[in-house]
């Protein structure tokens, strides 16, 4: 019987709604899990506190020390405090404190910050990259000495798609440490069953310029030329829901088109449940920043929705085209709508889609697969 470990997992910032994949990490590894999350190692405790905080008893014995030896304090004591008080050093003390096994970077950005660190404590490192971590031109370039330092010393490099483990090899990380890892959906996704009947298409990401939401919303109103009463849901936050909110105004398109912002996991599943189509438009931004295999896409498919999408980042490791769903070119929003025309019209073919897709999910993308790989590299990892 394995012995439970100490996994501490880092995370650049606090996990959001869209980062199920995270969560699932800290919720289901089998391990004593510890979450420290924050940029340049200014890290905070799950439970939001700065780490400066939970080691605030120190800083206040070194202030009591200094209003009583204030000599002593300033010529022996102050230059050994700075050092100590780094946020560095307070990263080292929480894993001596916490005993921790091993690190899990999720991001490759974090990972390039915790390596340095936990190379000075002998503490094995995995690090997971996600998408924009391996693909941003900006990250890449500021990163690119951290990287080749992490790839160095990391055991494990865990990529979500072919095309990531491609582009990662491309920026140095050796092929024998990269693992292929695609994400699972919650089992509650595979619960449902949609209303292939319905008139609803459904989008689930945020509102990014790798998402193009612009571009769904161009394909979807040379949908209603023809199907004037479909509507399409989108869900998601992000930065271009301003925009979004305006092309539909302009576009005279409120009364089809819905942005229902970010969703708690309950409520997505009612909207898949509602729906006989999932559509989404990625596509490689202008500053390279690129999808890893999207969740949502994973999510609907369990769900048992036919998608239509784009040959874009892991999309086709996971879609089969003409089986699960269409693919398109990214930018052509003309056969997008084509596809969304012929699924509408062909509801057979809609059901027939999702029920592939479901089956797909569950043969191959299981949350259980992509759980008990991660599980079972940290013990491999330790027994070594």
């Amino acid at each position: 019987m394995k012995d439970k470990k100490n996994i501490l997992i880092v995370s650049q910032s606090k996990v959001g709604l869209t980062e199920t994949f995270i969560r699932a990490h800290m919720e289901q590894l089998d391990g004593n899990i510890f979450h420290l999350y924050g940029y340049y190692l200014k890290y905070y405790t799950k439970d939001d506190n700065p780490l400066k905080e939970v080691y605030k008893p120190i800083q206040n014995w070194t202030d009591k020390l200094k209003s009583l030896l204030p000599h002593y304090y300033y010529f022996r004591i102050e230059k050994k405090k700075s050092k100590a008080n780094t946020d560095e050093a307070l990263i080292k003390k929480y894993i001596l404190d916490h005993k921790i096994d091993v690190v899990l970077a999720e991001y490759g950005t974090t990972g390039s910050f915790i390596a340095p660190v936990c190379k000075s404590l002998n503490i094995p490192l995995i690090v997971h990259f996600h998408g924009f971590d391996a693909s941003r031109y900006d990250i890449l370039q500021k990163f690119k000495d951290g990287y080749a330092f992490m790839f160095r010393y990391a055991k494990t490099i865990f990529a979500v798609s072919h095309a990531m483990k491609k582009a990662l090899i491309a920026h140095g990380c050796p092929e024998e440490k990269i693992i292929l890892n695609t994400y699972g959906p919650n089992s509650e996704y595979l619960d449902i069953t949609p209303n292939y009947e319905s008139n609803i298409l459904v989008s689930v990401g945020r509102q990014t310029y790798k998402k193009a939401p612009y571009l769904t919303i161009l394909a979807f109103q040379k949908v209603l030329k023809s199907y004037p009463n479909l509507e399409l849901r989108m869900i998601g936050d992000g930065e271009l829901l301003e925009v979004s909110k305006n092309m539909i105004k302009s576009l005279k398109l409120e009364k089809n088109i819905k942005l229902l912002g970010g969703l708690e996991r309950k409520h997505i599943i009612e909207e898949l449940e509602q729906s006989f189509l999932f559509v989404q438009h990625s596509l490689v931004a202008a500053n390279g920043d690129s999808d890893g295999t999207p969740v949502g896409i994973i999510e609907a498919m369990a769900a048992g929705l036919p998608i239509v999408s784009t040959r874009h980042a892991g999309i086709p490791d996971v879609v089969i085209e003409n089986e699960t769903g269409f693919l398109v070119d990214e930018e052509d929003i003309e056969a997008m709508a084509n596809y969304m025309i012929k699924l509408t019209e062909n509801r057979t073919l809609a059901k027939s889609f999702g029920t592939k897709g479901k089956e797909r999910i569950i043969n191959h993308y299981s949350i259980e697969k992509h759980l008990s790989l991660i599980d079972d590299t940290i013990w491999n990892t330790l027994k070594t």
